[in-house]
């Protein structure tokens, strides 16, 4: 069946409001299990070039007081928690058609930020 366009959908300006429910689901469920590898495998790689022979620069200022450790985790807390809230915002996108460009900008911003995680601690 197809849906019938209202002519106030056809004015421009107006996103495209057919449904689009399979990239409304797969998108943010993709993120979900895309972003965490590609953050893994940049970390590997940031591994593997050396990039972790000394200790980052945020962690310099906690050194003295041997508390690098806490300063990492509040780091990676940091980012998962971002990570989670650019993800749950993907959820709220409506499932038109016309926004799909916006949903899958917005999975990449959070897959962006799951990786700035192990490149700050390459610096």
């Amino acid at each position: 069946m197809s849906e019938v366009q209202h002519p106030e959908m056809l004015r421009v300006g107006w996103p495209d409001r057919r449904r689009d429910r399979t990239h409304w689901l797969l998108t943010p469920l993709v993120t979900l299990v895309a972003a965490p590898v590609t953050a893994a495998a940049v970390g590997v790689l940031v591994l593997l070039g050396g990039g972790f022979d000394q200790s980052p620069t945020f962690c310099e200022s906690a050194l003295s007081d041997n508390r690098c450790e806490e300063k990492t985790l509040a780091m990676l807390g940091e980012h998962a928690v971002l990570f989670a809230a650019v993800w749950l915002l993907l959820w709220l996108v409506p499932w038109w058609r016309g926004l799909r460009t916006p949903r899958v900008l917005l999975a990449v911003a959070a897959t962006v930020v799951l990786v700035a995680a192990p490149l700050r601690m390459m610096d």
